[in-house]
């Protein structure tokens, strides 16, 4: 098979850095290329493509339509070649590329820790970059390819996201220590919604989801405060603002500092599902898929020691001897 291609790859490289940074000078610096060279890499591809791809003003550029169209084939195309470049190196033992990975602020922050210094040390010639955001903005931006995976709520069923369930967990009503409310055992959902609670902004999925079996008891929660941050918002509560409502993993060590109490809330139960997402346009590298076994092992250790409470959703026997013996697990089917 023969190909009649007119472009190379530092064409495209320099045409992504340049829509980018929205200007051949800030390029030319990141690149480290002078701009003369820079500027003809682009003429070169112009030319190769009939077609303009940047309109020139005096702040800067801005793609063409055409040029919008090449740049999301680019980057897709040399985020594919990297990864097949990483995944050949593999076959050898060598486990490289880049992964980014998405966590949400709520997820317990042994566990996170855990997770990337164990994957460190077992990957080191993986460039691993870590975000944190609210679960809609981070799966937007696996959509969006900004991010090879995420631990987020299935709360979607948007057909470019592939979800592996992790576990479904229960929410608990986090009080203050020393409160008539944190000497209960257990407290309902009717009792919660009558106290003052500090909750995230509202198109936190904690919050929808509290608003939304509130309004099914046609009750509106009393709201304390309002905090975007999250270690404010358990702050918050350690200091006697109010009440949340979260996983008992979110505040795991606060509760063993006797900072606050996690307390069950029944009649009826309240749960979210966590999982893995990946997008279904792109095929995950073998960096990324370690990363999401190491995730599940993980998981599933937690559960086992009670550290994590809730329910499994995949089943931890199918993880293998071998896999056991690294610290990974195979990958599971779908």
């Amino acid at each position: 098979m023969s190909f009649n291609l007119n472009i190379d790859l530092r064409q495209l490289n320099t045409f992504l850095t340049v829509a980018d940074t929205g200007s051949f000078s800030r390029a030319s610096e990141k690149l480290f290329v002078a701009q003369p060279a820079l500027s003809r890499q682009i003429r070169m591809l112009e030319e190769a493509l009939n077609v303009e791809v940047f309109v020139r003003h005096g702040r800067g550029v801005v793609l063409t339509a055409a040029g919008e169209l090449l740049y999301e084939r680019a980057r897709t195309l040399l985020q594919s070649l990297e990864r097949t470049q990483a995944d050949v190196t593999a076959v050898a033992g060598e486990v490289t590329g880049q992964v980014i990975f998405g966590l949400l602020p709520t997820v317990t922050h042994s566990f996170s820790a855990s997770i990337i210094e164990n994957y460190r040390k077992r990957f080191p010639q993986v460039q691993l970059a870590v975000k944190s955001a609210m679960s809609g903005t981070m799966q937007r931006m696996v959509m969006q390819h900004r991010l090879n995976l995420a631990i987020s709520y299935t709360n979607s069923n948007h057909k470019n996201l592939r979800f592996r369930p992790l576990i479904e967990e229960p929410l608990y009503l986090i009080s203050p220590n020393n409160t008539r409310v944190s000497k209960l055992s257990e407290i309902t959902l009717d009792e919660v919604l009558e106290l003052p609670l500090v909750m995230p902004e509202e198109k936190h999925g904690l919050r929808v989801t509290i608003e939304k079996v509130a309004a099914e008891r046609k009750k509106i929660p009393k709201l304390a405060m309002e905090v975007s941050a999250w270690p404010m918002l358990t702050d918050m509560v350690r200091r006697g603002l109010g009440y949340s409502v979260l996983s008992p993993a979110a505040v795991h060590d606060m509760v063993q500092r006797d900072e606050v109490v996690a307390i069950p809330i029944t009649s009826p139960e309240l749960t979210r599902t966590l999982a893995i997402v990946t997008p279904t346009d792109l095929p995950s590298s073998v960096a990324t898929i370690k990363l999401s076994e190491m995730i599940m092992q993980q998981v599933a250790e937690q559960v086992e020691a009670g550290t994590w409470k809730g329910k499994l959703l995949f089943n931890p026997k199918e993880i293998s001897q071998s896999a056991r013996q690294d610290g990974a697990i195979e990958e599971l089917t779908n």
